[in-house]
């Protein structure tokens, strides 16, 4: 092909995959306009691109589009291929083209997959792909598809597999018969084998229904690994090839199926396995819904719903059914936009389907939702129940107009009420002193509460063995053994210069006041200068190292106009890594104790022996025995202090302090 004809063929091409999908046919017709060649050219470069499953990014497609049409030729494959005795073709797409064929070595069927021209053009991108894939074989589990080999005869590149038969997820969601146990049996099986390869350095990036069979014993494979990604720092078996492919892998390329690509896949941001936690939500949320929650009529569309667009809820008229719910938050909180705030592994998501289906399978659930109704009938019920709300809702709204001065008038009213008394402080009618034990106690846990409340959604009620660890903190305050301890009044008067500054630094990071206002109060008793004997110096006790990290040299760490915006930047990283409900937020807090890879750790072991495992510093709390001795020592009392500290200095008046609430003085900065 000349120059000027690829020159023609690629400005039709690039306006028909500008044109909606359902329009380029006739676009491609007529702007051909009887050159038959032309239209030919085109056409095979839109099939290829369209079979690619947008596998393909378009520079790649540019560069390989003539090596697509000069390879259009089925007939160029031999019936012998190395060992491989080629039976028939099984399909074909952006990938290559799938043949079964007979290892006459071991006398078995195995799924030989034939790499395309375009992909084995360029010797780097082959190079990269052959390291990957053999990385992939090497995955020995279950739920993942055994990799028999990946080589090459006479120019032709493959991949030989087992062969499976079975039927795709794909096959089965256009069935539409799947009941709802069959669904968490298969996303199980699924997640595991995702997590088995996640936890070998291996991300998918192609996680989609055509790539997950069940076989006809209801084992679950997931396919094609070819695409996948070798994470930088992850354990393998030849610290070469593992150095060499994270520094190949090209984050900044799109790979993947459009509908099923991660947000940041999207954006050409570097991907780690939550991308793959992305479209098992995804997969998920279609087996479900019957539908894909990010569709769109061209790959723009799909691309922007992607980006930008919430999906449709999962059965919005059905809010009895406690499975049902949690469902619904399993793929909501896969389905975050941010990595940051999805599931952190899939042995965590997988924690929560096995809980759910738990749920599922408790005769006492049954009566509500059977394990073995087929999602689409609970679709259909979810829908007919939406409708009927929606009728009732008008009826109501009609008769509700009739009513709308007295209704609005009382609506008004408590709001202004509710405002009023969110305003005020609350404040107990005793003093703390003068109370007694079963009075203190009450006072801590409706304090605790309201500053759970303060940290952000979520708060969680304690039991009486977290309540009486924050009461024993603050009675070491208000009660000291120590008779030169310095009083409560001295460290909240000390504190209240600081505030306008802690509180616009943390503003300014989205970070709750409550956290930034007294944290120093337990690190240094806002002492601006104070050092520990473990070098850590300041209002909020930053190693000199850590200062660095974060842009403060040693010699300002006394300055509190720059240790509190570094303060704020690093708990907001660890926000970013573990949350930002009130839950999360106690995790943050030890994290800022302890690390926050070392918080990791221990929820890890505690999924892996705590059935009623929840994700907060609590759950650490209460398991302490479990954990080492550091943890035991101090950090498990490092949350309960800050509480204590909080509590105190809400609540001025009880504690016979002249300040006022501490985080009322932030307000007077915004």
């Amino acid at each position: 092909m000349t120059p000027e004809r690829w020159q023609t063929v690629e400005e039709v091409l690039q306006a028909a995959l500008d044109c909606p999908a359902a329009e380029r046919a006739a676009f491609i017709s007529e702007r051909c306009s009887g050159d038959h060649d032309l239209q030919r050219e085109t056409l095979t470069l839109i099939q290829a691109y369209q079979d690619a499953g947008d596998f393909m990014e378009q520079p790649a497609l540019k560069k390989d589009a003539q090596v697509l049409i000069a390879a259009d030729d089925h007939d160029r494959i031999p019936r012998e291929i190395g060992p491989y005795q080629i039976i028939e073709l099984l399909g074909s797409g952006g990938m290559g083209e799938v043949y079964l064929a007979q290892d006459r070595r071991l006398n078995r069927p195995v799924a030989l997959k034939i790499l395309p021209p375009y992909f084995v053009s360029d010797e780097e991108r082959l190079r990269r792909f052959q390291t990957e894939a053999r990385a992939a074989s090497a995955l020995n589990h279950a739920n993942i598809l055994t990799i028999y080999e990946v080589g090459e005869s006479a120019g032709i590149h493959y991949i030989a597999a087992e062969y499976i038969e079975g039927q795709t997820i794909r096959e089965l969601i256009e069935a539409d018969e799947l009941c709802l146990d069959e669904v968490f049996e298969i996303v199980i099986q699924m997640l595991s084998g995702l997590d088995a390869a996640h936890a070998n350095g291996i991300v998918h990036r192609d996680i989609k229904p055509e790539n997950i069979m069940r076989r006809r014993d209801g084992v679950i494979r997931i396919l094609d690994f070819g695409i996948a990604k070798l994470v930088e720092g992850a354990s393998d078996s030849s610290a070469e090839t593992s150095s060499w492919a994270a520094s190949q892998t090209q984050s900044g390329t799109l790979l993947g199926t459009i509908g099923y690509v991660s947000p940041e896949q999207l954006r050409g941001l570097p991907v780690d396995q939550r991308t793959d936690i992305w479209s098992a939500g995804v997969v998920l949320y279609e087996m479900l819904a019957g539908q894909r929650p990010f569709a769109g009529t061209t790959n723009a569309d799909t691309i922007v719903a992607i980006l930008e667009r919430a999906p449709t809820p999962l059965f919005p008229g059905n809010r009895n059914s406690a499975t049902l719910q949690q469902l619904r938050r399993i793929v909501g909180k896969a389905l975050q936009k941010q990595a940051a705030d999805r599931y952190e592994s899939f042995a965590q998501m997988l924690g929560d389907l096995l809980e759910a289906r738990k749920q599922l399978r408790t005769p006492a659930r049954r009566a509500n939702l059977d394990p073995q109704t087929r999602v689409s009938e609970i679709r259909a019920r979810a829908a007919s129940k939406t409708s009927t709300e929606y009728r009732h809702l008008f009826a109501a709204l009609t008769v509700a107009l009739l009513l709308v001065v007295s209704v609005v008038s009382v609506i008004v009213y408590r709001r202004s009420l509710s405002k009023a008394r969110a305003a005020s402080t609350p404040v107990a009618k005793k003093s703390y002193v003068l109370m007694s034990e079963a009075e203190r106690l009450q006072f801590v846990s409706e304090q605790e509460q309201r500053v759970s409340a303060l940290m952000g959604e979520g708060p969680m009620e304690l039991n009486p063995e977290a309540l009486n660890a924050i009461k024993y903190q603050i009675d070491r305050r208000v009660f000291p053994k120590d008779a030169d301890a310095e009083s409560l009044s001295i460290r909240h008067e000390r504190a209240v210069p600081y505030i306008p500054v802690i509180a616009d630094a943390f503003a300014a990071r989205r970070i709750p006041i409550v956290v930034g206002v007294y944290l120093p109060m337990i690190e240094s008793a806002y002492r601006p200068c104070y050092e520990n004997s473990f070098g850590a110096k300041g209002l909020f006790q930053f190693l000199p190292q850590t200062a660095r990290v974060y842009g403060v040299a040693p010699e300002d760490m006394c300055n509190v106009d720059k240790m509190a915006p570094a303060a704020a930047h690093y708990i907001a990283d660890r926000m970013a890594e573990l949350g930002d409900d009130a839950q999360s937020m106690t995790l943050v807090l030890v994290s800022y104790n302890r690390g926050a890879e070392s918080v990791r750790d221990e929820l890890r072991l505690l999924r892996e022996t705590d059935r009623q495992y929840q994700r907060n510093f609590w759950t650490l709390f209460a398991n302490r025995d479990k954990l080492d001795a550091g943890f035991r020592q101090e950090s498990a009392y490092y949350v309960p202090s800050f509480f204590a500290a909080a509590i105190i200095g809400e609540n001025p008046e009880t504690f016979g302090l002249s300040t006022p609430a501490l985080s009322s003085l932030a307000k007077k900065t915004r």
